[in-house]
């Protein structure tokens, strides 16, 4: 009787090289996977993707700002040079014994830091009258179609204030690293007949 012999020699040793091989490939394949994944979780991890934008911020302490008006509709603002005057007015003289409005803002500028590409924020500033008279505020203007602004009563009376909530949207165009946006508007205040307010950011992409 004649037994068949088990299979010896190149051909077993060569099948275990090609799965050895293999074996081989599929890790590396697994490693470039992870890599890949890794670093395009990381990028968005620095775009901004996993973070949130803050709430709101405000200019001045609550507790020491004067009551909110509501003697007028609200104002809205946004990117308009035809309200941009070519030159800014001048300061008119205090008619004698006349009640005139006096604006008084606790801030006039902020800076949000640094924000991401994706991410709108916003930041209220404060607009006070002091003065005797009601205050009336026109031609609120922005310096780019990134921000727009909304001041919640155009006219406010002695002793009130109103609200102006500035927005920048970081992703309205490819600005990034330190951007500057202007704010403006008109008053009938004859000390400060036209204002300006500033906000920055650093924004990262």
């Amino acid at each position: 009787m004649v037994q068949k012999s088990k299979t010896t020699g190149p051909h077993r040793g060569n099948r275990h090289l090609r799965r050895e091989r293999g074996g081989h490939l599929w890790k590396w394949i697994a490693m470039v996977a992870a890599l890949v994944i890794g670093l395009g979780l990381f990028n968005l991890w620095r775009s901004g993707a996993f973070a949130s934008p803050p709430p709101p911020s405000r200019s001045g302490d609550s507790a020491a700002l004067l009551p909110l008006a509501q003697a007028g509709p609200p104002l809205q603002g946004g990117h308009d040079p035809a309200l941009i005057p070519q030159t800014s007015p001048k300061p008119q003289p205090v008619p004698a014994n006349e009640p005139v409005p006096r604006l008084d803002m606790p801030e006039s500028s902020h800076d949000f830091g640094r924000i991401y590409a994706r991410w709108t924020v916003s930041h209220i500033f404060a607009v006070q009258n002091t003065g005797a008279a009601d205050l009336v505020i026109r031609n609120l203007v922005t310096s780019c179609g990134c921000t727009t602004a909304e001041l919640s009563s155009r006219v406010i009376p002695p002793g009130h204030r109103a609200d102006l909530t500035v927005t920048f949207d970081a992703d309205y165009h490819p600005a990034r690293g330190n951007v500057t946006r202007l704010v403006w508007f008109a008053t009938n205040d004859p000390n400060q007949p036209w204002v300006e307010v500033r906000i920055t950011a650093d924004v990262r992409r």
